[in-house]
């Protein structure tokens, strides 16, 4: 019976792919792209991690060509949002400068506020100067920008090959069909409206994660070995709550499929998991900066949803709660934000297939738009 269901089997990562000969290690979009959201140590950190388990002899790194794809289609936005962030910031403390010394001029020197703006004037060319640092002058070149640069020198030779239109046209099909079915992965992107081409073939962004999944099969198949693909996501459709980890039915399809093992870790887990394996360790900085960074990523997207409806007050597409959140939100959007908040939205709308079941908040009224119950 454990042929037959083998995701299933409890200690699944511990009795099978820890006691693999060699494992093939793949890194996920968020993983690289995430790479411009850490402070500058943090990045070299991760990148040198990444690098010396090509110099691992138990270790092969590999890419998906969907991976490195969506990396180069979505790399510019990532860092110019980071530029955008920081020009804020420098923005804010003029604002802020210049109200200070409008409200000291107010009484002269015998306002209130002078002794405040003359005591915070002697820091502000020092915070001025913090701020220009940070400030990105020519990041947007790629001679100037080093996480592009080792990214590419990294995977140089150990990227995947594309999907042909007539491949990708099947692909197409068997996703509408496993989406409609809720046959992971890939159905959380369901909302998904981007389409883009590479060489000539059009792909649709929804089926990302789909086109993902077949090429680490393919990929299994070829080499004959256990893959773990290195994430920063935890969607229902990758990951399960009751099994805490990634899905059964995700392994046992791909172990039926190829006879390997597969299994989805987040960076710091691997780390932890494979310990005895790797050369080269995370700094706990870098380790505690990515847990918090996935924990900020996964939480609190409801309120700011719920946010939208209310300032509106009336009902709203997808797309119109997307540009809400753009524009009001203080966080520091990662790369897969609308698909967290598409993915809140159906868990609390029991008008659609990924209803959780529990807070039955939105109703979908017609043609994707939603409202308050």
């Amino acid at each position: 019976m454990k042929s037959k269901f083998p995701g299933y089997i409890d200690n699944y990562l511990e009795n099978n792919i820890l006691n693999s000969k060699k494992v093939l290690v793949s890194f996920d979009t968020n993983i690289l792209l995430n790479l411009y959201r850490y402070e500058k140590s943090i990045s070299a950190d991760i990148i040198s991690q990444i690098r010396s388990l090509k110099r691992n002899k138990f270790f092969d790194i590999w890419l998906p060509h969907q991976v490195a794809l969506e990396f180069n289609l979505q790399r510019k936005a990532t860092f110019k949002k980071q530029e955008r962030a920081i020009h804020a910031i420098e923005d804010e403390f003029k604002s802020f400068k210049k109200t200070i010394e409008g409200l000291s001029k107010i009484g002269g020197k015998n306002s209130e506020v002078f002794p405040l703006k003359k005591e915070l004037g002697v820091h502000f060319d020092t915070i001025g100067n913090i701020i220009k640092d940070y400030l990105p002058k020519t990041r947007s070149q790629d001679s100037s920008d080093p996480v592009i640069n080792n990214v590419y020198d990294i995977f140089n030779g150990v990227v995947g090959d594309s999907y042909s239109q007539e491949d990708m046209a099947n692909i197409e099909r068997e996703g509408e069909f496993r989406f409609s079915n809720n046959i992971p992965p890939g159905y959380d992107d369901e909302g998904k409206e981007i389409i883009y081409s590479y060489s000539g073939v059009k792909i649709n962004a929804k089926y990302g994660d789909y086109i993902l999944w077949k090429q680490l099969i393919d990929k299994a198949s070829q080499e004959q070995l256990t893959v773990v693909l290195v994430t920063g996501d935890v969607k229902s459709d990758w990951q399960s709550k009751e099994y805490s980890r990634v899905r059964p039915d995700l392994i046992t399809e791909f172990k039926l499929k190829t006879g390997q093992d597969f299994y989805a870790l987040t960076l710091p887990d691997f780390q932890r998991f494979f310990d005895s394996k790797l050369k080269r360790k995370l700094s706990d900085k870098t380790t505690n900066e990515m847990i918090e960074l996935t924990a900020k990523d996964n939480s609190g997207w409801l309120n700011e949803i719920l946010s939208a409806f209310e300032h509106f007050d009336n009902p709203l597409t997808l797309k119109e709660i997307y540009k809400f959140i753009a524009s009001h939100s203080d966080r520091d959007l990662p790369p897969s934000w609308e698909v967290i908040i598409r993915r809140t939205v159906y868990n609390h709308c029991s008008d659609v297939s990924a209803y959780l079941g529990k807070k039955d908040l939105f109703e979908k009224i017609s043609s994707g738009y939603y409202r308050l119950r």
